[in-house]
């Protein structure tokens, strides 16, 4: 399976949302026990709104889909032919 654009975009904001426990680890300020709590309510998170993302954005997608067609564009004044 590919990982759509959706999915490597939460996996970066994942990662990016991870430094702050990895910085407070490196200084000694958290366990390796609450950083790892800490790193399993990111990754649930993450995952949970690059569902909803991915629901979302397909929502729209067949949304847009089912929707008619716009009409034609109407002749602009200078164009216009007379006809008889």
């Amino acid at each position: 399976m590919k990982a759509g654009p959706i999915r490597r975009a939460a996996g970066t904001l994942g990662l990016l949302a991870l430094i702050p426990t990895a910085l407070m680890l490196i200084k000694g300020n958290v366990t390796l026990q609450v950083a790892a709590i800490r790193a399993g309510i990111t990754l649930a998170t993450v995952m949970i709104l690059a569902r909803v993302a991915t629901w979302g954005v397909g929502w729209i997608a067949d949304s847009a889909q089912g929707a008619p067609p716009a009409a034609p564009a109407t002749e602009t004044a200078g164009n216009k032919e007379v006809t008889r």
